[in-house]
């Protein structure tokens, strides 16, 4: 008798779990990780920071830094350990252009690997490359807030009110309760 043997490899299960759900979300310390490229980023999370405020949360808003060299990459990782230290809830935007998709995500996904309940924000156009990202990684179900294409270059009063528009949906998908 003679065996044969499959030269297909077998699928494992690498997928991480869901974060938990926020739950509820008066007292807790909301992180909002920025970048230094979208304004409309910027306006979003203003709106979004004082939404969560009016919901009884406590905004903290962190500015990632452009990598110039490993000082400043060594600087930033000690800074985002703080930041994450210093919350109990992590939203990591913008997803808008390749580089900053990846590195919201990359950002995101260490706010999930230390426990917190996590979202990342993506452009729709976008959404595509950050779940490949986040799958990468083993987060095939990472929460992902997704937001109209195009953001930047709009009035800001409309994106400030397309922000507004989506809070509840941010929550919902954070599984927050007001």
């Amino acid at each position: 008798m003679s065996i044969v043997l499959s030269p297909a490899p077998t699928a494992q299960q690498l997928s991480k779990p869901k974060c938990s759900p926020v739950g509820a979300l008066y007292g807790k310390r909301v992180g909002l990780r920025r970048d230094q490229f979208w304004l409309s980023w910027d306006w979003i999370s203003d709106e979004w920071a004082k939404a969560l405020e009016a919901d009884g949360a406590t905004p903290v808003i962190w500015r990632a830094p452009v990598g110039k060299g490993d000082k400043e990459m060594v600087e930033g990782g000690q800074e985002f350990a703080e930041f994450l230290g210093s919350i109990d809830v992590a939203i990591s935007g913008l997803g808008n252009c390749g580089s900053c998709t990846l590195w919201a995500v990359h950002d995101a996904l260490g706010a999930l690997d230390t426990g917190l309940p996590t979202v990342a924000v993506s452009t729709e156009h976008f959404e595509p490359l950050a779940r490949t990202l986040a799958s990468q990684r083993g987060h095939d179900d990472i929460r992902l807030k997704v937001m109209p294409y195009p953001l930047e270059g709009r009035d800001e009063a409309e994106i400030r009110q397309i922000a507004r528009d989506h809070y509840d949906s941010l929550l919902e998908e954070l599984g927050a309760i007001r």
